[in-house]
């Protein structure tokens, strides 16, 4: 029964319902959502990864893998479903796969694993178990802030609402348009809501339920396990793949200071120095990096493979070409990444082997056609507020916001310490004349996201999911690197355990240092000057740089007199910093269990937020979508969302919860935003509406109600419905008078505006 590969599974399937239902997902609910994600996309992406793919994949990478292409076929299938009206012809996709599958006699054998395929060891098969559970118990972090009711769903964070928008817009609309203004086209990442749409459509499972509880765990967890194929893929040993997940989910910056960061930083899990952590919050309230980032995994399998075979073999590129039509929409960032790391392939044999790899220029040619199509297509040439401003993240970042410290230089060196500590591993390819050219790919992936990370600044700080997106493949690269720094590149038991020992020796110097600091946050004011300042944002760090060089020392003097050493004293050195790393996700999961025992396990309230969903308008909205037309056009006085005491334009709640076109709600988060926070020198979200006319037109209705100022919704601009928050105190009491109360919950009312 323990030697089975289905017990792991199945463990943590239970454990993952039980936690759902906790966090007010009933079972049945969560079942309907796997059945559904197995046999209505999981299976029909897995028939197809097999009948392209011909590696001799086993079980549960093909079942990964094939998870990501079925998602890809779900997404254009919708697509084409929702633009003929027909949502639910989406199960064409299963049911034309399993059919075709089922028919033809020679795809027959893509029903079962490959005879050939290796066998994944039974301790391997715990230890991804044991990686997707520790996500799944991450989640506890963003579950029990993130509430599915009111009160505790009213402070999340505007990122949220944003997309539970767009979601709404995926369900009854294709194209899509930006859905919280009129007239404002979208040029966007947008793939991900084609897919939760479709789930909603198939399982009724409410948007809400999928955006905040459902979709992304599927799509996390299988990362974490192709993360591991991937690397097991480059390096042949079962223990890099464990390696290389853990490295990319669980290695972030050390922390080695006792105070307390901003409570921003905090909540969402943002390092001290960035690190593009694949698991801090922005994975579950930003579902477009997490999905992109889970299908660019198997678009680098099948590239391993192009880079490595025969140029010709067609379905190869075929498979490659389809994933990366699907990477293409669902992550602006992953296409032009991959551009970088194919160009350095190509480079690297023109230089050091004087040919041209016929591989890479194959990828590098449809990558090309691909970057331009979505940059003129999906994105409409527009840059999204994103200019050349060095080292914007290193000011903007926790340890600055925090501290107030702006010395770019200085941050720039503890951030270079703190990617060594991380990725120290590729220290190992720097024997090696040239590393094969799939690791020089994803070296090229990483160094290219994070370059784009230090070199350029975005209106809405997102120029962090560069390197964030590279981040797993410099993983891979540095325990490629940690296997050439083996003898014989080989793994023991002695060797297991010796290199885990000096990752706790590691965890346990950062310990000290912490314990050893200030518990006061330093600002110039608190230390008395500038100079006191970079003292104590530096000296931590050197402490743990001098602990490593000590350790360093003794181990190359130890080496003489215990020959086990020898030939390992840099990977014992690559894992004490790794120790450094991990020693920050180790007091991320502690702080989730102690604010857990102090706050409250669920449905814990920020009082110190700003509400963003304001009371009834869950109800209201979803009373407004089941009352009315997809197409109908509603009027909103919400414009306000208070930031920081101040208002926003981020104010996307009532079309998230009434999944209808608003005639102008908020306008941050859309092109034109990015393009007049670019122009104007400021945040995206402070930035006057470019279309004054409009906004007077509608708030007139409700400040000023008159037959006029109505009849001009109605009339000139289609209005049918008026969707109030009356805690914005913008609301004529007499509103009533000229247009039909037809629903209230709280202080969200849904008017009926009459007929001409």
């Amino acid at each position: 029964m323990l030697a089975s590969g289905w017990l792991p599974a199945g463990l943590l399937w239970l454990a993952t319902v039980a936690t759902l239902w906790f966090f007010e997902v009933p079972p049945a609910t969560t079942i309907v959502f796997t059945l559904y994600l197995a046999a209505g996309i999981a299976l029909p992406g897995t028939l197809w990864w097999r009948f392209f793919h011909r590696s001799g994949g086993f079980f549960v990478a093909d079942v990964a893998a094939g998870l990501a292409l079925g998602y890809v076929g779900e997404v254009f299938v919708y697509i084409v479903a929702r633009l003929l009206g027909l949502p639910l012809l989406v199960l064409a996709w299963p049911i034309g796969t399993v059919a075709v599958f089922l028919l033809v006699p020679s795809l027959r054998r893509c029903w079962r694993t490959a005879a050939d395929a290796p066998v994944p060891p039974l301790l391997w098969r715990w230890a991804l178990t044991l990686i997707a559970g520790m996500t799944l118990l991450w989640s506890f972090k963003f579950y029990r802030q993130y509430g599915l009711r009111y009160p505790y769903n009213s402070t999340p964070d505007t990122d949220s609402t944003f997309h539970l928008a767009l979601l709404g817009e995926a369900k009854h609309h294709m194209p899509m348009v930006i859905p919280w203004i009129t007239g404002e086209p979208l040029y966007y990442h947008w793939f991900v809501y084609p897919e939760m749409a479709a789930s909603s459509w198939v399982t009724g499972i409410e948007p809400q339920v999928l955006l905040l509880r459902l979709s992304v765990l599927p799509m996390l967890m299988a990362f974490a396990v192709l993360i591991a194929v991937l690397a097991r893929k480059v390096t042949g040993g079962w223990w890099s793949g464990v390696a290389a997940s853990v490295l990319t989910l669980f290695a972030l910056s050390p922390d080695p200071y006792n105070w307390v960061a901003w409570d921003f930083f905090v909540n969402l899990a943002f390092g001290t120095l960035e690190d593009g952590s694949s698991l801090r919050l922005t994975v579950w309230t930003g579902p477009t990096q997490t999905f992109g980032a889970l299908l660019m995994v198997p678009l680098m399998i099948v590239l391993v493979d192009r880079l490595r075979g025969p140029a010709r073999e067609w379905r190869g590129w075929v498979l490659f070409t389809l994933l990366l039509c699907g990477v293409m929409g669902a992550k602006a960032i992953y296409l032009p990444l991959l551009f970088c790391g194919l160009l350095l392939v190509v480079a690297a044999e023109l230089v050091f082997r004087r040919t041209l790899h016929r591989g890479a220029l194959i990828g590098l040619g449809i990558t090309l056609a691909g970057l331009v199509f979505a940059q003129l297509v999906l994105f409409g040439g527009t840059s999204q507020g994103t200019e050349l401003k060095p080292l914007t993240a290193l000011v903007s970042g926790s340890l600055a916001g925090t501290t107030g410290y702006r010395s770019k230089a200085v941050l720039a060196v503890l951030l270079l310490f703190c990617w060594m500590c991380i990725w120290g591993g590729l220290a190992g390819l720097v024997r090696r004349r040239l590393p094969e050219p799939a690791v020089v790919a994803m070296i090229g992936v990483g160094v290219a996201g994070a370059a784009a990370t230090l070199l350029t600044g975005q209106s809405g700080d997102s120029q962090r999911f560069f390197v964030e997106g590279g981040r797993p493949y410099l993983a891979v690269a540095a325990i490629v690197g940690l296997h050439a720094l083996l003898p014989a590149g080989r793994m023991t038991v002695r060797r297991a355990g010796a290199l885990i020992g000096f990752v706790v020796l590691g965890m346990a110097i950062t310990q000290v240092v912490v314990r050893a600091g200030r518990t006061d946050v330093p600002t110039v004011h608190s230390t008395g000057s500038e100079a006191a300042l970079t003292r104590a944002v530096v000296l931590p760090y050197a402490a743990l740089a001098v602990a490593a060089v000590v350790v360093t020392v003794a181990l190359l003097l130890a080496r003489r007199r215990l020959p086990a050493l020898r030939g390992m004293t840099v990977a014992l050195v690559v894992a004490l910093l790794a120790g450094f790393a991990i020693n920050t996700t180790f007091e991320n999961y502690y702080q989730v269990v102690w604010d857990s025992k102090h706050t409250g396990w669920k449905n814990v309230v920020n009082a110190k937020g700003e509400v963003i969903v304001s009371k009834g308008v869950l109800e209201a909205g979803r009373w407004l979508r089941d009352h009315s037309d997809p197409d109908d056009l509603v009027a909103t006085n919400a414009h306000c969302q208070l930031w920081n005491k101040e208002c926003s334009d981020l104010h996307f709640s009532m079309t998230a919860y009434s999944e209808r076109r608003m005639l102008v709600e908020g306008w941050g988060f859309t092109t034109t935003a990015h393009v007049e926070a670019e122009r104007l020198g400021m945040w995206v979200g402070s930035v006057p509406y470019w279309r004054p006319e409009i906004l007077a037109d509608n708030d007139a209705a409700f400040g000023r109600p008159s037959p006029q100022t109505v009849g001009t919704l109605r009339d000139r601009y289609g209005v049918r419905w008026l969707f109030v928050d009356e805690s914005q105190n913008n609301v004529s009491p007499q509103l009533s008078a000229f247009a039909t109360e037809r629903y209230r919950s709280g202080v969200a009312v849904v008017y009926e505006l009459p007929s001409a």
